[in-house]
C-alpha cells in the first residue's frame, strides 16, 4: 500500500484531525485565562464524562459498524439499522445513569457544584448522537473532506460562539461554556446528517441478525474501549476525588497541549483500521505488513516535533499562552513530551489488532492497562497531586504500548530494525514530492 497515492486525503485527515488543537487553543485563550479555576475545573469533570459516554458508545456500535461495512460483506443497510439502534439506546441508558447518580458523583468528586451541571451531560449526548454516527458512515467511504466540515462546525463553531458570548456579557462559568457545546454539536448533526445522506437508507426495524452480529464484536471492543477511556480519563476523577477541582483546572491546562497526540492517534485510526480489515478480510498480509511498518515510521518522525516542542519551550509556552498563570504546569508538560515515542506505535497496534477482529484481545489489553493506569494514579496522585496524576499518565502509556505491541506482534510480526528500514521509503516520498512541486 502506498501511502502517497492517499496525500490529498490525508492532507484533509490531517485538518480535520487539527481542528481539536484549534479549539483546544481557542479555549485556552478564550476560556481557561478567563474562567475561574473551579469553574473551569468542573467544566473538565462534564467534558471528561461526556467523553467517555461517547466513547463507549463507539466501541459497542459505532467501531463495529465500520469494520462490516469497510470489509464490503455485510448488508450496510441492515447493518446501518442496527448500528443506529444500538448506538442511540446505549447512550440515551448511561444517559439516564448519569442523572440519577448526579449527587453520589458529585460527592466523590469532592465538587458541591457539579451535580446540576451534570443535568446537561444527556442534553450533549444527544446533541452528538447524530453527529458521531454519520462520521462513521462518512468514514467507511473514506470522505474525509465531508468529515472535516462535520468536525469544523463544531471545533470551530464552538469557540466563534463563546467570543460572541463574551462580548455580549461576562463569560464565567462552566454552564456558559457547556450551552456554547450543545449548540455547536447539535449544528455538526444537522450537517453530518445531510452530507450522509445516500448512507442514511435504514430500515425502520433493525434485523435481529445484524444486531446480534454487532453485538458479538461490539461487547469486547466496548470493553477495551471503555478500560482505555477510563485508564487515560480517571487521571481527573482520581484527582479531583483527592484534591478538588481547582487541581483538575491546573492539570487540565497542561493537558490541552497534548490534544496533539489525539489528533495523530485519530488520523492513524482514520486509515489504518479500515485498511487492516479490509487486507486481512483477503488474506494480504504482506500487504498488511508493510502498511504498519510505514504508518508507525511515518506518525513518529511526525511526533519530533512536538517532542523537541514540549521539552525545550515548555517554560516559555505556559508563560505565553497563560499570562503568568498556572505556571506549576511547566514541569508537567515536559514530562507529558515522553508520549511523543509511545503514542504512535500504541494508535498503530491498536487498530491492527481491533481491525485484524481481536476484539477480545482488545479488551483484556485494555482492561490490564487500566489496572495498572488505576495503580499509578493511587500511587502517585495523593503525595504530588496533578504532578503525580501526569507521571501516572505517562507511565500508563508505556505499559500499554508495550501490551498492544506485544500481541500485535502474534498476528503481524514487526520488529524495530523493519520499521526503521522504511526511512527509505520516506526519503523516496520526499523525492517524488519534491520532483512534482
Amino acid at each position: 500500500m502506498e501511502l502517497g497515492k492517499h496525500l490529498d486525503k490525508g492532507i484533509w485527515g490531517l485538518a480535520d484531525k487539527g481542528l481539536p488543537v484549534f479549539y483546544g487553543v481557542a479555549f485556552v485563550v478564550l476560556v481557561i485565562r478567563v474562567l475561574p479555576e473551579e469553574e473551569f475545573g468542573n467544566f473538565v469533570l462534564v467534558q471528561e464524562i461526556f467523553l467517555i459516554i461517547s466513547g463507549l458508545a463507539q466501541g459497542f456500535a459505532l467501531q463495529p459498524l465500520l469494520k462490516f461495512v469497510a470489509e464490503e460483506k455485510a448488508e450496510s443497510r441492515g447493518i446501518v439499522s442496527a448500528g443506529f439502534m444500538l448506538n442511540a439506546v446505549f447512550t440515551l441508558l448511561c444517559a439516564l445513569i448519569i442523572v440519577a447518580m448526579r449527587e453520589p458523583l458529585s460527592m466523590m468528586l469532592n465538587s458541591p457544584m457539579l451535580a446540576p451541571l451534570l443535568l446537561y451531560v444527556p442534553v450533549m449526548l444527544i446533541a452528538s448522537l447524530m453527529r458521531n454516527f454519520t462520521l462513521v458512515l462518512l468514514q467507511t467511504r473514506f470522505m474525509i473532506k465531508e468529515i472535516f466540515w462535520v468536525d469544523a462546525v463544531h471545533f470551530l463553531g464552538a469557540p466563534v460562539l463563546v467570543y460572541a458570548v463574551s462580548k455580549m456579557h461576562a463569560f464565567d462559568t462552566a454552564l456558559d461554556l457547556i450551552v456554547i457545546n450543545i449548540i455547536s454539536l447539535s449544528a455538526s448533526s444537522i450537517l453530518g446528517a445531510v452530507l450522509s445522506r445516500a448512507m442514511l437508507s435504514m430500515k425502520l426495524r433493525a434485523d435481529p441478525r445484524h444486531v446480534r452480529k454487532l453485538w458479538d464484536y461490539g461487547r469486547y471492543s466496548l470493553g477495551g474501549a471503555g478500560s482505555y477511556l477510563f485508564s487515560t480519563k480517571s487521571d481527573s476523577f482520581i484527582l479531583s476525588a483527592f484534591t478538588g477541582p481547582v487541581q483538575v483546572a491546573v492539570y487540565n491546562s497542561v493537558k490541552v497541549f497534548i490534544r496533539v497526540y489525539d489528533m495523530a492517534t485519530q488520523v492513524v485510526q482514520m486509515f489504518v483500521f479500515p485498511a487492516v480489515s479490509k487486507f486481512s478480510s483477503k488474506g494480504e498480509f504482506g500487504t498488511l505488513k508493510v502498511l504498519i511498518e510505514k504508518a508507525i515510521l511515518f506518525s513518529t518522525v511526525g511526533m519530533t516535533p512536538v517532542f523537541v516542542l514540549f521539552v525545550g519551550l515548555a517554560s516559555p509556552l505556559v508563560q505565553i499562552v497563560y499570562q503568568g498563570r498556572y505556571v506549576e504546569a511547566i514541569p508537567m508538560l515536559q514530562l507529558f513530551a515522553a508520549l511523543s515515542f509511545v503514542v504512535p506505535i500504541t494508535a498503530v497496534a491498536t487498530n491492527t489488532l481491533l481491525g485484524l477482529g481481536q476484539a477480545r484481545l482488545g479488551f483484556m489489553i485494555s482492561l490490564l492497562s487500566l489496572l495498572a493506569s488505576i495503580a499509578m494514579y493511587l500511587l502517585c496522585i495523593p503525595s504530588l497531586g496533578a504532578i503525580g496524576a501526569t507521571v501516572g499518565y505517562v507511565l500508563s502509556s508505556f505499559v500499554l504500548a508495550w501490551l498492544v505491541t506485544y500481541y500485535m506482534n502474534r498476528f503481524v510480526p514487526v520488529s524495530l530494525h523493519e520499521v526503521l528500514a522504511r526511512t527509505n521509503d520516506i526519503k523516496q516520498f520526499l523525492k517524488n514530492r519534491l520532483s512534482r512541486a
